[in-house]
């Protein structure tokens, strides 16, 4: 897991950017954004998917979970978000499935749009919780 920040720029698609989430506990991270990059995840879930052609797989959900989000001290709306089509992920062992490997998963969390920030210094906080996990962290 990436503590300081220091990776969170590798393999970013250039449409979004993706905040890395941990399996729970707090942690804080500092990195630069590219101006225009609008989605964050506050909490996510991702379930792996049966390989081939015809294979379905269930949507993780977690009905009872919260996510709250702070831009420089200004709370932020944090929606659902269902990602139904599956897609390729590369995880890390330790990580969501329990070992290292490239698996099809669909995933559901709570995310924060942020568009258009102008470019300069902000301080943004997220943290999610559900039955099982608890997750936070700071960015800035």
């Amino acid at each position: 897991m990436d503590k300081t920040g220091e990776f969170a720029a590798i393999n970013q698609p250039t449409d979004v950017w993706f905040r890395a989430v941990t399996f729970g506990g707090r942690v804080e991270r500092r990195c630069t954004i590219p101006h225009g990059r609008p989605i964050f995840p506050a909490f996510n879930m991702f379930q792996k998917v049966p390989d081939g052609f015809f294979a379905r797989g269930e949507v993780p959900m977690a009905p009872a979970a919260s996510g709250h989000a702070v831009l420089n001290g200004v709370p932020l709306p944090v929606r659902a978000a269902t990602n139904d089509k599956a897609f390729r992920i590369t995880a890390a062992a330790g990580g969501p499935f329990g070992q290292a490997g490239r698996f099809k998963a669909k995933a559901w969390g709570l995310w924060v749009r942020l568009d258009n920030l102008a470019p300069g210094d902000y301080v943004l906080t997220f943290g999610g919780e559900s039955e099982a996990h608890s997750h936070g962290s700071g960015a800035s």
